[in-house]
């Protein structure tokens, strides 16, 4: 057993895959078939897989139909060991609808259509075409060359490089010359294990989270691959430097962004601080305007109210001055009155006394006859005199009385009774007229 068949033993031992494969190549199927047992398996189990494609076969008239459902009506189809019904198990099928869908359009979109019949007939070229395949990677792919080659190592450009890569062989483009070098590496028996294990290492070498050689120690011991693991390393070590200046240059911005947002909190604190500064001065402002205003105002109610008070005591003190004044004035008029009735009375009585005869009385001896009085008619004119004196003198009265202050009425009224005391010198016998 020479050195590179040893290495090779080594690796399909230490690789691990990605997705599970059939044990053994299910009997009746196409490869497109086979191709969807792979993509089932990544879901469900080898058995539940074979199920889920006889049933989806049965149930519509080809893949192609299948392609264009919807992937509630490709779940119902598909078989499982879940308890569970309606909905949930539908819901619970779906990744496996969607995988299987996904897997039929890519082949839809990498062929024109749904039959990958072809590769049986072209190994190397069908190497190119599952290259292409996404959905079902380059481990799924080899499977269906390994099936299309008649269960043997499928040798095309990727395999070949693969190993190239690996020190195992020499690149070559000539099919035959990388079949004969091919041959003495792979375990007799082991040709499936030996296509999946070698695919695998190509598919997932370039891996960006987690490239394969990380994983497996083997791959470490090759040259190519400890140089790809120290290469990775120091990538490793740049993208870490780099994240840390990233961060660091991150947490200084947020530093810079919590500092330029603290000064223009505190511009905005002193802005709302002077603000509010400004408007409570000018509430005080206004507050002792008011205040000013509204002293004023009182200050003015009281001088009108003052005003109004003195107005309605002189009007009180004129209305008392005028009721005295007046009451004066009908107690005077009431005097005179009495005085002037008074005078008439006594007139009347002297001239009746004066109309009666004399009774005759005794001769008096030796007295002085009495002397005649004038007759009534001529005494008419005196009283009239007199008459027109009073009503003269009164006047005067009464204007000195309202010429003097309301205190001072006493007096006016003494003046009054001594003027109304004199009138009955009015009753001199008037001049005789010759």
């Amino acid at each position: 057993m020479t050195k590179k068949t040893e290495l090779a033993r080594k690796l399909i031992r230490a690789v691990s895959l990605r997705y599970p494969v059939p044990s053994k190549p299910a009997q009746g199927l196409d490869l497109i078939s086979q191709g969807a047992v792979l993509i089932l398996m990544r879901h469900l189990t080898e058995r539940q897989a074979l199920q889920s494609v006889e049933a989806l076969r049965s149930a519509y008239e080809d893949w192609n139909e299948v392609r264009v459902s919807q992937i509630q009506e490709i779940a119902s189809h598909l078989r499982s060991g879940s308890r569970k019904t309606g909905a949930e198990r539908l819901r619970s099928l779906a990744p496996a609808a969607r995988a299987l869908k996904t897997y039929l359009q890519d082949v839809f979109q990498q062929t024109h259509g749904l039959d990958l019949e072809f590769l049986r007939e072209d190994i190397p070229a069908g190497g190119k075409v599952i290259a292409e395949l996404s959905s079902l990677g380059l481990t799924g792919g080899s499977f269906l060359l390994y099936l299309a080659g008649g269960e043997t190592v499928p040798v095309h450009t990727i395999l070949v490089r693969i190993l190239d890569r690996l020190g195992l062989m020499t690149r070559t483009t000539s099919v035959r010359k990388a079949t004969e070098a091919i041959a003495p590496l792979v375990p007799k028996g082991e040709e499936l294990p030996f296509t999946l294990c070698f695919h695998e290492i190509a598919d997932r070498w370039n891996d960006p989270e987690e490239p394969i050689y990380m994983t497996v120690e083997a791959l470490r011991e090759i040259p190519a691959g400890k140089k790809a693991y120290t290469d990775r390393l120091a990538q490793i070590e740049r993208e870490e430097a780099r994240r840390a200046r990233e961060a660091e240059r991150q947490r200084k911005a947020e530093e810079r962004e919590a500092e330029r947002l603290r000064r223009e909190e505190e511009r905005e604190r002193k802005r709302r601080e002077a603000e509010q500064l400004k408007r409570e001065r000018a509430a005080a402002r206004k507050r002792k305007a008011l205040e000013r205003e509204k002293a004023k105002q009182r200050k003015l109610r009281e001088a009108e109210a003052k005003k109004k008070a003195e107005a309605k005591k002189k009007a009180a003190a004129e209305k008392r001055a005028a009721a005295a004044k007046k009451k004066e004035l009908a107690k005077k008029k009431a005097l005179a009155k009495k005085k002037a009735e008074a005078k008439k009375k006594a007139a009347k009585k002297k001239a009746a006394a004066k109309k009666k005869p004399a009774a005759k009385k005794k001769p008096a001896s030796k007295k002085k006859p009495a002397a005649k009085k004038k007759p009534a008619s001529k005494k008419a004119p005196a009283r009239k005199a007199a008459k027109k004196r009073v009503s003269k003198k009164s006047p005067a009265a009464k204007k000195k009385t309202a010429k003097k202050p309301a205190a001072k009425k006493p007096a006016a009224k003494k003046k009054a009774a001594k003027k109304i005391a004199r009138k009955p010198a009015a009753k001199k016998k008037p001049v005789r007229r010759r």
